[in-house]
């Protein structure tokens, strides 16, 4: 038979006019037992158990209601029915705590105080004090201004023996002094605090940022570097150990402490740019010129060579003949592949070294511009002039001293030059020596191609022909793999025509064609000894074509692969990595990008479900949910999730649609993470949230 709801109510209701409250009861309890969804007429049913004087069921109805009304985040609706169970039970402990938690859901403090104090009180006089502390916090927690109770609470823990606790407690009333700009007892509770968790990044911070507001940097820099010697690998306490000393002026600890940790993690090199701003605002062209020796290399290889610029203008005006500063000058000219400017470089850093007496400077400068200019003689004049005088041998100094001199350590004292051959200036030959220095300069921000170019002049070694052609192998592989192919064609050009057809040489052409960089449209001029032609004084036929990347292939027999290999995706995976622990978003977005384009989302190794996730989040980091969104979807799209990962997914799709002020959908992922795991971060509050806010 179905059941009439609204026959029931209408004889609830009559019932209740004759004043049968024991038949209306009847009738509302048929209504709840076949709608338990029906909270309002559960409401009811409490309040005539109440009239009856049936307190223990009246109760059992309320508790339903009320809990209904708390979940759903309706806190004022449930503060009402929880206030009915306070009248039927005065000064039940329960009830006190409830209403003390929803009035601070709510937002009204004094209510909740006065709840959460009666709660206190009664674990105190039953002896649980460690559940009063409990309920102590949540009544610091209520005043954020509140300092005294926060320090009451610290020492309270401490007197239970809860170690964590405290520092927790007296973290934040440090944190509370400092929003009130009350230093000085920031520190104090700070101390405290640290005395207990010295490695808290928290309360690390919040020390350092009030001795910065008292002047007194040093006094945290010799608290921090006692932790560090303790602490040796924490990171956190490293780089604030380094502000301190930045802060307090003091560079040469500063400097020792951040080539320690440049040398462990080459991408905190950002360090060395503050340290070398540094020098500057002291006036020290030295010790800045130092600093940006070894800084250099990682600006290069970062591609910022207009923080190089800057930096290095900087230096100069200071000093125009500080030396490394006019090395660095010709080194950044090199990078540019400007040769103009490096030969002007050069030619100051001659005159300069003349000046200071600076022999071996005065050396190498002469012995690169005779290479790129040598044309004009009063170049190759001087230092032959030198040579004489100090008794060298040779006119020129080897190519690969080009490297040598600005890839050597800061402080390094310079190797004894080597002696060199003097080589003709022929206007034939002059175009071809200056390609070859420009391709040295290219390559000189890379550590270890010093060892691998050979310059013209260089003197013959007393190695084998398969020693010669394995270590040319190594550095042609060395250019492939650090996409300048243009070179590395070039090389492979001359290597074929030294050595013939050789299977090491068809390697390296192969590894050449799986560049991902290479493609079909892309025709690379290969010179004619490689097909063994006769070459025509090193200049090619102006009618005839250029040999191509698809001749290349045709001739050598080699198909084409389209497969990316592993370490191709590694390689920009690894770089996108790096690039968004630094920062560098755009950048980093870029890498990802170029790695997820060589999966697809069925690959079993989860490379595609990584790089759609993290490209996610750094779109979430520059505040664009709406292209977050489309990743997070792709990524959803993963065939085979775990639901760990899927409920990543969901709530990183949540967190996107609440930036895009979509609440709905936002409350839909955030429910569905709820469903299954309703620990998962702080979803359960969110769900809250959504809920009131929808």
């Amino acid at each position: 038979m179905i059941f009439d709801k609204t026959k029931s109510m209408r004889n609830a209701e009559r019932y209740l006019a004759q004043g049968k409250i024991q038949s209306a009861i009847g009738e509302y309890k048929q209504v709840v037992a076949n709608d338990p969804k029906d909270f309002g007429t559960l409401n009811m049913l409490g309040d005539l158990y109440t009239k009856n004087a049936d307190k223990s069921r009246a109760v059992s109805c309320y508790t339903s209601v009320a809990e209904h009304y708390s979940k759903q985040g309706f806190a004022q609706k449930a503060i009402a029915i929880y206030n009915k169970i306070s009248k039927i039970q005065p000064g039940s402990i329960e009830i006190s705590a409830k209403l003390a938690d929803l009035y601070k859901f709510k937002g009204s403090v004094n209510e909740a105080r006065t709840h959460y104090k009666a709660v206190a009180e009664h674990y105190e006089s039953q002896g649980l004090k460690i559940e009063a502390l409990e309920v102590r916090k949540q009544i610091a927690s209520l005043d954020p201004k509140d300092t005294t109770i926060q320090l009451n609470l610290a020492a309270a823990y401490l007197e239970e023996n809860q170690q964590d606790e405290a520092a927790e407690a007296f973290a934040e009333a440090g944190l509370r002094f400092v929003k009130k700009l009350k230093h000085v007892e920031a520190i104090e509770a700070l101390e405290k605090a640290l005395e207990i968790k010295p490695t808290e990044p928290k309360i690390l911070a919040a020390f350092v940022q009030s001795h910065f507001a008292l002047a007194t940097p040093a006094k945290a820099a010799e608290r921090l570097a006692e932790i560090h010697t303790s602490e040796p690998h924490d990171r956190d306490v490293l780089h604030l150990l380094i502000d301190c000393y930045l802060e307090a002026g003091n560079t040469n600890e500063a400097e020792k402490v951040i080539i320690s940790l440049v040398e462990k993690e080459p991408s905190n090199y950002p360090k060395l740019v503050n340290l070398t701003r540094m020098y500057l605002t002291n006036s020290d062209a030295e010790g800045a010129a130092r600093i940006m020796a070894m800084l250099s290399e990682h600006l290069l290889a970062a591609g910022q060579g207009d923080e190089f610029q800057s930096l290095l203008t900087e230096i100069l005006t200071l000093d125009p003949e500080q030396l490394e500063g006019l090395r660095l000058r010709a080194r950044l000219a090199a990078w540019q592949r400007d040769e103009l400017g490096m030969h002007d470089s050069l030619a100051h850093l001659a005159s300069v070294a003349k000046k200071c007496e600076s022999i071996d400077d005065e050396r190498f400068a002469l012995s690169q511009l005779a290479m790129i200019a040598p044309h004009e003689v009063e170049y190759a004049d001087r230092l032959k002039e030198i040579n004489e005088q100090y008794g060298f041998d040779e006119e020129y100094a080897t190519g690969n001293l080009f490297d040598e001199q600005f890839l050597r350590p800061a402080e390094q004292v310079e190797p004894e030059l080597e002696t060199f051959t003097a080589v003709p200036a022929d206007p034939e030959t002059e175009e071809q020596e200056v390609d070859e220095v420009a391709a040295v300069a290219d390559f000189a921000i890379m550590d270890d191609v010093s060892e691998s170019v050979e310059m013209v002049g260089s003197e013959p070694t007393d190695e084998t022909d398969e020693e010669k052609l394995r270590r040319e192998v190594d550095s042609i592989k060395f250019y492939i793999d650090s996409g300048y192919l243009e070179l590395a064609e070039k090389a492979i050009t001359e290597l074929r025509t030294e050595f013939g057809t050789r299977p090491e040489i068809d390697d390296l052409i192969k590894h050449l064609e799986s560049r991902p960089e290479t493609t079909e449209t892309e025709v690379v001029e290969i010179s004619a000894p490689i097909l063994g032609e006769p070459a025509s004084n090193g200049k090619a036929n102006a009618d005839s074509r250029g040999f191509g990347i698809d001749d290349l292939r045709n001739e050598l027999g080699i198909d084409e692969s389209d497969a990316a290999t592993d370490s191709d995706y590694d390689t920009h995976y690894h770089t996108a990595v790096a690039y968004q622990e630094m920062g560098l978003l755009d950048d980093a977005i870029k890498e990802f990008q170029d790695a997820v384009s060589l999966v697809q989302p069925n690959d079993p190794t989860r490379r595609f479900f990584h790089c759609a996730n993290l490209l996610g989040h750094c779109f979430m980091q520059k505040s664009m949910p709406n292209l977050a969104l489309t990743w997070y979807q792709r990524a959803l799209e993963t065939p085979g999730l775990s639901d760990e990962e899927k409920q990543g997914i969901w709530y990183e799709l949540a967190l996107a649609y609440e930036a895009e002020g979509d609440v709905d959908n936002a409350g839909r992922y955030f429910e569905q993470v709820y469903a299954e795991n309703i620990d998962y971060r702080d979803v359960s509050e969110r769900v809250k949230n959504i809920s009131v806010s929808r």
